[in-house]
């Protein structure tokens, strides 16, 4: 499938139309902000082609496919650090943004006002001084549900679309949560979450976690989860030796984490694997960055990998979606 792959990078956002081969950042005078700017997330949405969103740490930014250019979001997060972002998947113009220092910002009019959610979560701690948000994800069974995980702060819930929160972290070995998936299938729901200290699992909508230490991996670092395909079994977990490490690998099941197999990869990893970037157009078409450059790629949902040849510095986050050919990126 023809797509553009996006990569947030300490260096700017860059993009690539050919497959992953080769990659550029827009020009900072007609790009629409800074090419050097810290980007720490970007996202797309099915219902809005072209319009990524990208967090950076000087503003929320909306690529303009007409124009080929990025617009700045005016929003209450310019001071801070934008290190996620999330959209209503029935709804686009409903946003939520998760930064550093943790706190969770919400807008129900495509960015025109914002509030701040009453969160309520840590902004300090002993290991990384400032908490911070590493996921946001709306319940596939009903988005009026939003779940967040917060480094290092546990796992958030809300039933009201984010006007309250319930921290829900009983039972986790571990608080420095990062990821969740969900599974809803007929004897009933699981979730799994990754955190500093092996994966955990929730079979009662997250009222208690149980902790499920691999015995396939050496580590117990674990980062980034993704289902492959919409309710799948089939998930990838990526786990490294620490953050942001020197090593890592790839995890997947069949059956939601019950058993993992170790996935061969063509090249070492060089640190932690961050992220990995899907898009419902093609469940199968799947990249994966490490936190000092590295990409891989697969087109079969995960069973093997191809390294790219471009490397780009620290990369925080990877996504693509179709390409479309009207545009001016």
């Amino acid at each position: 499938m023809k797509h553009t792959a996006y990569a947030a990078t300490m260096q700017g956002l860059w993009l690539s139309h050919d497959d992953g081969e080769s990659w550029a950042r827009l020009l900072t005078p007609t790009g629409g902000f800074y090419n050097e700017a810290r980007c720490w997330c970007v996202e797309a949405h099915p219902m809005c082609p072209g319009e990524v969103l990208v967090g950076t740490d000087q503003g929320l930014y909306r690529m303009n496919p007409a124009e080929g250019r990025f617009d700045y979001i005016p929003s209450p997060m310019d001071s801070l650090h934008i290190l996620q972002v999330a959209r209503d998947p029935n709804d686009p113009d409903f946003i939520v943004c998760g930064t550093r220092p943790a706190e969770l910002f919400i807008s129900e009019n495509n960015g025109e006002s914002w509030v701040r959610a009453p969160l309520d979560a840590a902004t300090e701690c002993w290991f990384i001084n400032t908490t911070r948000v590493t996921s946001i994800q709306f319940d596939p069974r009903d988005t009026d549900v939003i779940w967040a995980t917060v480094e290092i702060d546990g796992v958030f819930k809300s039933e009201d679309r984010g006007k309250s929160w319930t921290l829900m972290i009983h039972g986790l070995a571990d608080n420095d949560a990062h990821d969740l998936v969900f599974y809803d299938g007929e004897l009933g729901r699981d979730i799994l979450a990754s955190t500093e200290d092996s994966m955990h699992r929730s079979m009662d909508n997250a009222v208690s976690w149980l902790q499920e230490p691999t015995d396939v991996a050496p580590f117990v670092y674990y980062r980034s989860l993704v289902q492959v395909g919409a309710n799948s079994g089939i998930v990838l977990a990526s786990v490294g030796d620490k953050p942001s490490g020197e090593t890592g690998m790839v995890l997947r099941s069949t059956d939601v984490g019950k058993t993992w197999q170790t996935i061969a990869l063509p090249h070492p990893p060089n640190s932690t694997i961050w992220g990995f970037g899907t898009h419902q157009a093609d469940p199968d078409l799947i990249y994966f960055c490490t936190i000092f450059g590295q990409i891989f790629q697969s087109k079969d949902g995960g069973i093997t990998w191809a390294k790219k040849r471009r490397e780009l510095g620290e990369i925080r986050m990877i996504t693509w979606e179709p390409q479309d050919m009207d545009t001016k990126q």
